[in-house]
């Protein structure tokens, strides 16, 4: 097991889980969000190929209509 922490919030996920499978197993909409790992964002075309690391810092943004 590894911890990791989302959006300030602390998870404990086996090793060698890439971004992608994360997102799924989060059941998240993934239209509309960005993701960052260690402050770099991420680009959605990498997820599958991102193993997640030990103390990975992930944020998850979701964009929002209106204005």
């Amino acid at each position: 097991m590894i911890a990791i922490k989302v959006n300030q919030e602390d998870h404990h996920i086996l090793e060698h889980v890439t971004l992608q499978e994360f997102v799924e197993n989060l059941k998240i909409q993934t239209n509309g969000i960005a993701i960052a790992i260690n402050n770099t964002v991420v680009k959605k075309t990498d997820w599958s190929s991102r193993l997640l690391h030990n103390n990975d810092d992930i944020l998850i943004i979701k964009s929002t209509q209106g204005g």
